[in-house]
């Protein structure tokens, strides 16, 4: 087994000594599990593209939240406004995938094409965004 890296990512992120560390980001030990991969792409493919699960990630290099919609045709890609928190993760409040704005909206991919092949975030490809995200949830 993987021993964790307890680097400290953001301090009190989820809330007063409740730190985000380096094992937090990116897919966790259950994902590739679930999917039988360690292949990013094929991880996010096998949950978002093929299984229309909807995802949440915090992505730590802009500091911001990002949802994907999956079960909607074209599939909205959006940036969470902040809430106020008493820390970062409470920044989410108790939204979801649903609750979103035509003015957060970043991208609409049509349903034909692959999410993973279009969407950058900060110029960067998914597969780095998501390494340097914390998942919040994918359901």
């Amino acid at each position: 087994m993987t021993k964790r890296n307890h680097d400290v990512v953001i301090p009190n992120f989820f809330g007063e000594g409740k730190n985000l560390e380096m094992w937090q980001l990116g897919w966790q030990p259950e994902n590739r599990r679930e999917t039988k991969s360690s292949v990013s792409k094929k991880i996010f493919q096998t949950y978002i593209e093929q299984g229309g699960f909807n995802m949440i990630f915090y992505y730590v290099r802009d500091g911001n939240f990002y949802g994907i919609h999956a079960e909607n045709c074209p599939i909205p890609i959006f940036r969470f406004k902040k809430e106020v928190g008493d820390c970062i993760y409470d920044q989410l409040g108790d939204r979801d995938t649903h609750d979103y704005y035509k003015e957060d909206i970043i991208y609409m991919i049509p349903c034909d094409e692959s999410v993973w092949d279009i969407v950058k975030i900060d110029g960067k490809s998914l597969e780095e965004v998501l390494q340097d995200s914390y998942i919040v949830n994918i359901s």
